[in-house]
């Protein structure tokens, strides 16, 4: 697990009215959503993915800058053009979509941004939204061959 741990100073400013999602800038050239989370300590951290650090050509202990914000975006959560696309074009689709809760929504659009093709992508995206419209929104479920 890589992680960025935050000081008292970034923590009040980025959580303020109970805000726990922050677009994260990594040396003035990435910005990445992601969720401030709490160890069993009480220490604060954003984590950063292995492909992130890859993008920037990072290793392990490598220093990094950071710099923090609230994340205000639409879902703070990147949503792929592919994803968007599809539930554009599937009113079905996107009416169970939108009834979703926010951290269920963001889950369905974490498994298309798991692929990197576009192809992959919008082929995640159709299957998600058919399971949408059979009643199946749990993202674990979505890619399982029991449903």
């Amino acid at each position: 697990m890589h992680y960025i741990q935050l000081d008292a100073t970034t923590l009040k400013k980025v959580t303020a009215g109970g805000n726990k999602r922050v677009l994260c800038t990594l040396n003035d050239t990435l910005t990445i959503h992601a969720a401030v989370m709490k160890t069993k300590e009480g220490l604060h951290y954003v984590m950063i993915g292995s492909k992130y650090l890859k993008q920037l050509k990072l290793k392990e202990g490598s220093q990094v800058k950071a710099a923090f914000k609230i994340d205000d975006s639409e879902l703070q959560f990147h949503i792929p053009e592919e994803f968007a696309e599809v539930i554009a074009t599937d009113p079905a689709a996107a009416a169970v979509f939108s009834s979703l809760t926010d951290g269920r929504k963001r889950g369905l659009i974490a498994l298309v941004n798991m692929v990197r093709s576009t192809d992959k992508k919008i082929e995640r995206a159709l299957l998600i939204a058919q399971k949408l419209k059979a009643g199946i929104s749990l993202p674990a479920a979505i890619l399982s061959k029991k449903h």
